[in-house]
């Protein structure tokens, strides 16, 4: 089994722990073909990067990109936030990515009704799966997302739904290794309906990178790990 890549990372320009430089060392000890860091966008008040920073960090990736061009991709990622209904803080310029994750996370500010709504379900209030997954669709779409992280963690998602959606959007679903949050009948489901799946870390150290036991323990407990797309057997 060889990981291809890994487009979920985290450095210390959020709340990791390593230089985005370490994480690509990491990722090319592995032999991985592509690597990506996917910071937190600026909505999310605990780890967004913004500002300043965010301009620092897309410098150096850039410098890193030409750097190690002839040894690993190396993917400028950014992992953006639910923010609204059928809204994200995916930057109005997104030239300076190759890739947008997106996903629902703690730490948006309940500025609208639609978001005191999921803030307080995510700590235990009344669910709305297809409500939420209308939500976060349309917001993929308009961010022109290529993944959904980690679905179904802190948001109860309708998840056969979620899947139609996806596999009309040619969305990816995330197996996240961190906190694996769909169960194995789940990820089945979601592969009968068309999706895509894909694994990512969401390393948070650098030696976390490509790290994908528990993602690839629940894809082999759904009989699904030969459609992973950046898995190869």
């Amino acid at each position: 089994m060889h990981i291809l890549y890994d487009l979920h990372t985290h450095t210390y320009y959020s709340h990791g722990k390593d230089s985005p430089r370490a994480n690509i060392l990491r990722a090319v000890e592995l032999g991985l073909d592509a690597v990506a860091i996917s910071e937190h966008a600026s909505g999310n008040m605990y780890y967004g990067v913004r500002g300043k920073k965010l301009e620092k960090l897309n410098s150096e990736l850039k410098a890193l990109k030409k750097e190690f061009d002839d040894i690993i991709d190396v993917k400028i990622g950014l992992e953006c936030n639910v923010l609204d209904y059928g809204l994200s803080d995916v930057p109005e310029n997104r030239s300076d990515y190759d890739l947008i994750i997106l996903g629902y996370h703690k730490g948006i500010p309940p500025t609208n009704a639609f978001a005191r709504h999921i803030l307080f379900e995510s700590f235990g209030g009344k669910s709305s799966p297809k409500r939420n997954t209308d939500a976060i669709m349309e917001a993929a779409e308009k961010a022109g997302a290529a993944i959904i992280s980690h679905p179904n963690e802190y948001l109860r998602v309708d998840i056969p739904y979620m899947a139609n959606c996806a596999r009309e959007l040619d969305i990816a679903l995330e197996i996240n290794a961190k906190h694996v949050s769909l169960t194995a009948e789940q990820i089945r489901t979601i592969h009968e309906h068309g999706a895509k799946l894909i694994i990512g870390s969401d390393a948070h150290r650098a030696e976390d990178v490509g790290s994908f036991g528990s993602a690839l323990d629940a894809a082999n407990a759904a009989g699904v790990l030969g459609s992973i797309i950046n898995i190869q057997e």
